[in-house]
């Protein structure tokens, strides 16, 4: 037995697998602007970067405790202990068994047995069998390739997994800090409507301005009072996903981010097209899994060979208890056999003629991923690029139409342009202001966007730098806002 376990496969019948070519450019369509050479590719923990405590530690959080990331992880488990299942294969299997028969009559059922003849027929033994499968085709080496390269794409399926729930937790804890900031600017609008619709009464009381003005800008106020609402439930609907995100329950969670202004803009360098053969998990899973289809080719090939198996037993059996153990109830057996397929109707090579297919799909799949992670990057620079153009643009308008509304306020008050000429500068200064917000959100969502697309944050442990000595990160409390942001965040009151 230990000279077969010794002797190596005769032949391999598993194609020799190498990565399909694809033509991938020298450089990406939409670079970000005079990029500093300085800038670093895409570090793990990326979302440091933003400056945030409170975010670092809503990430850390989620990375440990989100269900979908630990579900992802079981997977694994599954996937490797069948890889373990496969590999057993490659080893004889050896079992232990004891038994005791009473057979009667003594020569079997229907036996007529004269007078005085013992119907009873015992036997007692024990021993040792083994069997063994000789891999000459490359079959079970194969099928455990198969098995390795499926644990493989798990672990790939679980960062990718882990890269989309982080990028989705940044994003949704930045539109929360969006929110914040337009109900503060709402706020501040409707403070300023009140003191124009005061100033607008008082001169209706003069005689100064007419009924119509004061209905106006009464109009006016609701309208500004009416966007609140809209931007509470946006507030609310984030703040519940970021507590599910984190795998707890709305109430348990508070959060203390007040606005976007507390976050940093990061720069991002992002590499060469290349880079992401190796750095974006969905492309290493998607060749992980043509490895396993490449595999399972010579699976199917080797059922077309005759198989080979050795099989032993070594014991002791006798009719009676008490001389089991002695030589003379010593016995063993050894068979070696070979069993091939005549004739299966097709089956096998039907076998052999789906893997082939199945491998050539996922070569399709694998080369469609590829593309699919130049469009995500494109698509993700272009944004930074524009959404950095806009929020520039933005803040001249948000400039202008301050100075506008200004400007119009005072001249109405000394009499020398109608109430229309207020009114449209007070519309144009909400909607900038709260229009400026949502580009600065905009921004931060491209640059997460991008990192996203550049397979970022999920590096091996040696690729990252250490954190400063005695720095840990905060934890996240565990009550619930209830205050506006004008009020500040407070735990509930007790009772």
């Amino acid at each position: 037995m230990a000279v077969a376990i010794a002797l190596p496969s005769a032949c391999s019948l598993t194609p020799d697998y190498q990565r399909p070519q694809q033509d991938l450019p020298g450089a990406y369509r939409n670079p970000i602007p005079d990029p500093s050479p300085e800038i670093p590719r895409p570090l793990s923990q990326w979302w440091k970067s933003f400056g945030s405590a409170e975010m670092n530690a809503l990430v850390e959080e989620a990375l440990t405790n989100n269900h979908d990331i630990k579900a992802a992880t079981q997977r694994i488990a599954q996937a490797e202990a069948q890889a373990g299942s496969a590999a057993s294969a490659l080893l004889p299997s050896v079992s232990l068994s004891a038994k005791s028969d009473v057979d009667s009559p003594n020569g079997g059922q229907g036996t007529v047995l004269s007078q005085g003849t013992n119907r009873t027929h015992r036997l007692y033994s024990a021993g040792f069998s083994a069997s063994y499968e000789f891999d000459l085709w490359g079959k079970i080496r194969a099928s455990e390739d198969s098995s390795l390269a499926t644990a493989l794409a798990n672990v790939h399926d679980r960062e990718s997994l882990a890269i989309t729930m982080v990028a989705d937790l940044v994003t949704t804890y930045i539109q929360y800090l969006e929110s914040l900031d337009r109900e503060a600017v709402a706020r501040q609008n409707i403070a300023n409507m009140k003191t124009m619709h005061a100033a607008v009464r008082e001169r209706v009381r003069l005689g100064e301005s007419s009924q119509l003005e004061l209905a106006q800008q009464r109009n006016v106020l609701a309208q500004g009072e009416a966007t609140i609402p809209p931007i509470v439930l946006q507030r609310e609907r984030s703040f519940d996903k970021i507590a599910a995100l984190l795998g707890r329950a709305p109430g348990s969670l508070n959060l203390t981010g007040k606005s976007l202004s507390e976050l940093t803009l990061p720069e991002v360098g992002p590499g060469l097209p290349s880079d992401l053969l190796l750095r974006r998990p969905d492309i290493k899973k998607a060749e992980a899994n043509l490895i396993a289809a490449n595999a399972n080719i010579g699976v199917a090939r080797a059922k077309m060979l005759p198989s080979f198996s050795l099989t032993g037993e070594r014991g002791w059996a006798s009719q009676l208890f008490d001389n089991l153990t002695s030589p003379g109830s010593i016995y063993y057996t050894l068979a070696a056999s070979v069993a091939a397929t005549i004739f299966d109707a097709g089956k096998t090579e039907a076998d052999i003629a789906y893997s082939r297919a199945k491998y050539a799909e996922l070569v399709e799949a694998y080369q469609q991923t590829v593309l699919n992670s130049l469009r995500d990057v494109e698509d993700a620079l272009a944004s930074v690029r524009l959404e950095g153009e806009l929020e520039v643009a933005q803040q001249e308008v948000m400039k202008a139409s301050l100075d506008a509304y200004q400007l119009s306020s005072e001249a109405f008050r000394l009499g020398m342009v109608d109430y229309l000429n207020v009114l449209e500068t007070q519309r144009t200064r909400f909607q900038a202001e709260d229009t400026g917000v949502q580009s600065r959100f905009g921004r931060l969502e491209a640059v997460v966007s991008l990192y996203k697309a550049l397979g970022g944050g999920m590096e091996r442990q040696e690729d990252v730098a250490p954190a400063p000595a005695g720095q840990e990160p905060p934890k996240a409390t565990q009550e619930r806002p209830t205050a506006t942001p004008d009020e500040g965040v407070t735990p509930p009151p007790a009772g």
